[in-house]
């Protein structure tokens, strides 16, 4: 009697399980949600977090019982119902939101994320989504050095779409930290790392039945493209092709400059998802015009019309976002300030929004402001048609100005005063200084010093200074001057100052010309230096003719001088037979004597070095460097290429010019990959090199350029040929014969190198390189000089592996084809358990696990989510997604209630997932019943 109670029991699931695949749930009332953190304390890491969500009014409600926000640190909050506002009354479409305070314990990267059951029902590019659950996440970057906020989004979506006419969205998004932020497309999640069931974005040819598709787009000229621009953040469908609800996801990325190596790096994002509903309409859509790139200077007012028209004559409304609205000092403002419905019907035919803001320096930050504007057509039926279009402003600060240059011709230094700065939030005053004029026109919204004038950085002062008084002047050079503000906190440079340029030093001491490398030894080296007469010197009181004594320095900035001319010279050319030009630069000065007025000196020149150049050896490229320190300028606008000549030999030459570099764009470095007459450099030969520098002093009496030769440097070309890609093979699982460990599991590879003449490596040594899956990164994870490795410890074996072969100098193969594991999944739950048992053995419904003996146990599962049915089909249990662990109970004979049920057959569904590779096996729906058994 027993066993036919039990095929009565079992002919009930095929019925029961209709019911557990047909949409249940409940719809969503949710069209979109994302996360905003707002830091309120940065010394305590606390935050203000504010959940925001758009809903259909009268739907169900959003938050509620179970329903929680994270924070990314292992706590939460429950999202208790909110009640929304109206922010489309036709649409039916209200905001609500939710905001909590929270501090985190200790620094680091948070990922804070909320979800809630369900999306709506029959979103046409994800699979089951009445079953899906509606998850979204923000992150941010919480430390001592950084108090960083999450993006925020000013534009609600709430706009619909029509079939063949373009679609387009923008969110909006502001960043108020000042860092700069970009926009992509990602695939909707329902949870954590868990994307929703086969997700397809919107433009696929699946979505355009009975349509050509690569005419579907509005002007039917092309295929439909679904794009978002990663600068503004326009999102652009044009056009949709099949009437239904989209889902898709906007994810904004704040990026932040690293000051220490100058690059960008992920300071934290926010998702927006959220759902497009796409109709049938004969409306067309409206388009409005806006100005381009703005950039404004702190104290002046921008000001502009934005025109809308309609192809339909309705009227449209005209609507602008961005944080410039809700700045506490001079906001802007929009005229009218609501979205009133404007007529673009004759004799109007065009709409407009007019704009205004008066400018001023707590304006002024690295980012533009972005000005979002929309306009929404209002036909007498049928959905609303939007465009949007952004305006970037950018606010700058005005340039300082020179009030006075003063010399003192007795202590020989001179000093700068300037106006008083317009910003009054100036934190910082730069003082710049090069030798010889540069003319250069700051193009309109260029800020701070661009590194090709070569300008030098002399100081840098408090914001409320108004002077510099500058003592490091050489002798007869022309010295240009500029000043540069630095704003607020984050000391934003303003324009810079018109240059001002005078020769401080009049030439009344030897001016030195050149100090030209002539021969380069490490014995018998020379160098040729030569120097003006003091040609501005007053004749009368310094009667010629003039005598000259030469002294040298070793090295660079040593200041130990040594006479190299034992008596005076009246020459201003001068040949020094250091011992070596080979290893080492030298210095010189120039000192002046009178012979009418006795054997004293009578000044110094200033000092100038050689130029020393040096050649590294790089894999198919000799990269070159050189340096000097002269009071010069080998940074000159009419005269800005150094020249590179090589010899392919000896040292002895010839040498060739081979090419020229842009020092002024470059700076003193050049690589030499064998271009010149294309001639490529050959492995391991020597070749040599000298560079001629090219300056001057921006001095009228002082011809130019002044051109000195370095000494002669050698380099060698590395081998650049990589070896051959390793043949890898791994070992695969048995998954008849598998251990039911949960961490000691391994991978074990093996390679082995190619053999031929085209392979041939004296050494070489193997870097394996892992990924979780073919398409993600591959990292490097060890280097062998062994021909295989085996990965132990592993509590997944669904991992892919890359191995790259490097050879004796560094040159690294490709890397290998992918090889890949995957795991060997495995559920299942026994037919019986005894609750209460008075043994208290199989008391709760366990999954079999090692301790079973069997070699099926539980393996590689992820999340089990279990609903138990009485012979009837009636939910008495159910248990949401699970992680399990070790013994984990499913279930102890209990209702949801906690009562206890009666001893008899149950039916049971268990939505497992498994950690795979392979998509078909990563979910799986295991039905099965349970003889539930008392001892009673």
């Amino acid at each position: 009697m027993l066993k036919k109670k039990w095929r009565e029991e079992l002919l009930l699931v095929g019925l029961l399980f209709l019911c557990l695949y047909s949409p249940c749930a409940e719809a969503s009332h949710l069209i979109a949600v994302e996360i905003r953190a707002r830091p309120i304390n940065c010394n305590s890491f606390t935050y203000e977090i504010t959940l925001i969500g758009y809903v259909k009014i009268g739907g169900v409600s959003f938050g509620g019982e179970d329903v929680k926000l994270l924070f990314g640190d292992g706590q939460s909050v429950l999202v208790p119902q909110l009640p929304s506002v109206v922010v489309d009354p036709i649409l039916n479409i209200g905001r609500v939101q939710f905001t909590t305070i929270h501090t985190y314990q200790t620094a680091g990267v948070y990922l804070l994320s909320y979800g809630e059951p369900n999306r709506n029902e029959g979103i046409v590019n994800m699979d089951m989504s009445v079953n899906t659950t509606f998850y979204t996440e923000s992150s941010i970057t919480v430390s001592n050095n950084n108090c960083d906020s999450s993006p925020y989004l000013t534009v609600p979506p709430v706009d619909r779409a029509c079939t063949g006419i373009g679609y387009f969205h923008n969110p909006g998004a502001v960043d108020p930290d000042d860092d700069s932020i970009s926009f992509s497309f990602v695939v909707p999640k329902s949870e954590l790392n868990q994307d929703v069931r086969n997700y397809t974005y919107p433009n696929n040819q699946k979505f355009y039945p009975g349509l050509s598709y690569n005419q579907a787009n509005e002007e039917g000229t092309g295929p439909p493209n679904f794009i978002i621009d990663p600068v503004d953040g326009t999102v652009t469908w044009d056009a949709p092709g099949m009437t239904g609800e989209y889902a898709l996801a906007i994810k904004v990325t704040a990026w932040r400059l690293n000051p220490v190596d100058s690059t960008w790096v992920e300071s934290g994002f926010v998702i927006r998802d959220m759902q497009v509903v796409v109709e049938d309409c004969s409306n067309q859509k409206p388009d409005l015009t806006v100005p381009d790139e703005i950039c404004a200077v702190a104290g002046t007012t921008v000001q502009f019309a934005v025109p809308a028209s309609d192809p339909d004559g309705n009227p449209v409304s005209l609507e602008a976002f961005s944080d410039v609205f809700s700045l506490s000092d001079s906001p802007a403002e929009v005229h009218p300030p609501g979205p009133a419905l404007q007529s673009t019907a004759p004799p109007y035919d065009t709409a407009a929004l007019q704009f205004r803001w008066n400018v001023t320096c707590s304006h002024v930050k690295n980012q533009p402001y972005n000005v979002v504007f929309k306009v929404t057509d209002s036909p007498p039926a049928g959905p609303r048609l939007v465009r949007f279009k952004t305006v970037s402003i950018r606010v700058i600060a005005p340039a300082p100005e020179f009030k006075t240059v003063t010399v003192n011709p007795v202590k020989r230094e001179l000093t700068l005063e300037w106006e008083n700065l317009f910003c009054e939030n100036a934190t910082g005053i730069q003082v710049w200084r090069r030798v010889a004029a540069h003319q250069y026109a700051q193009p309109e919204c260029n800020i701070g010093m661009p590194y090709f004038l070569r300008y030098n950085l002399l100081t840098t002062l408090s914001g409320d200074a108004q002077s510099y008084t500058d003592s490091n002047l050489a002798i007869g050079a022309q010295y240009c001057y500029r000043i540069v503000a630095l704003i607020g906190q984050n000391k934003i440079p303003s324009r810079i100052s018109l240059d001002t340029c005078l020769i401080p030093k009049p030439a009344e001491a030897p001016v030195i010309t050149n100090v030209s490398i002539a021969a380069t030894s490490e014995s018998e080296g020379k160098v040729e230096i030569r120097w003006t007469s003091p040609f501005d010197i007053d004749k009368n009181q310094y009667p010629p003719p003039y005598e000259y004594k030469v002294y040298r320095s070793d090295g660079f900035g040593n200041n130990i001088f040594t006479e190299v001319t034992p008596t005076p010279i009246r020459d201003t050319l001068f040949v020094d037979t250091p011992t070596n030009t080979s290893n080492l630069p030298y210095e010189y000065r120039v000192i002046l004597f009178v012979p009418a007025l006795g054997n004293n000196s009578i000044d110094t020149s200033s000092v100038a070095s050689s130029v020393f150049l040096t050649a590294v050896a790089q894999p198919g490229k000799i990269a070159l460097s050189w340096q000097s320190r002269t009071p010069w300028s080998n940074y000159l606008q009419a005269h800005p290429y150094h020249r590179i000549y090589r010899s392919n030999g000896t040292p002895e030459g010839p040498y060739i010019l081979i090419d020229s570099v842009d020092v002024n764009q470059n700076g003193f470095q050049y690589t030499d990959y064998g271009k010149f007459q294309n001639q490529g450099l050959a492995d391991f030969q020597l070749y040599y090199y000298k560079v001629l520098t090219r300056g001057g002093y921006g001095n009228p009496d002082i011809d130019e350029p002044l051109e000195n030769f370095s000494q002669i440097s050698n380099g060698v070309v590395l081998d650049s040929k990589p070896p051959c890609i390793p043949i890898v093979i791994l070992e695969k699982s048995d998954c008849s014969s598998f251990s039911c460990a949960a961490d000691n599991y391994y991978n074990k590879l093996t390679w082995s190198y190619p053999e031929g003449e085209a392979c041939l490596e004296t050494s070489v040594t193997y870097r394996v390189f892992v990924a979780d899956s073919e398409n993600d990164e591959f990292l490097p994870l060890v280097t062998d000089s062994g021909t295989s490795y085996q990965h132990n410890n592993l509590s997944s074996l669904a991992k892919c592996y890359k191995v790259a072969a490097i050879d004796a100098v560094g040159n690294m193969s490709p890397m290998s084809d992918p090889v890949c594991n995957d795991n060997c999944p495995y559920f299942e739950l026994p037919n019986v358990f005894t609750p209460s048992s008075p043994d208290g053995r199989n008391d709760q419904l366990v999954a079999f696990g090692a301790e079973s003996g069997s070699l099926h146990c539980a393996r590689f599962v992820k999340r089990v989510a279990l609903k138990v049915y009485n012979r009837w089909g009636m939910e008495v249990y159910s248990m949401s997604d699970t992680v399990p662990e070790n013994n984990s109970t499913f279930w102890d004979g209990s209702s949801n209630s906690g009562k206890e049920l009666e001893a008899g057959v149950y039916f049971y569904s268990a939505d497992v997932t498994f950690d795979v590779r392979d998509p078909a096996q990563q979910r799986k729906i295991i039905n099965g019943w349970i003889h539930l058994i008392r001892s009673d």
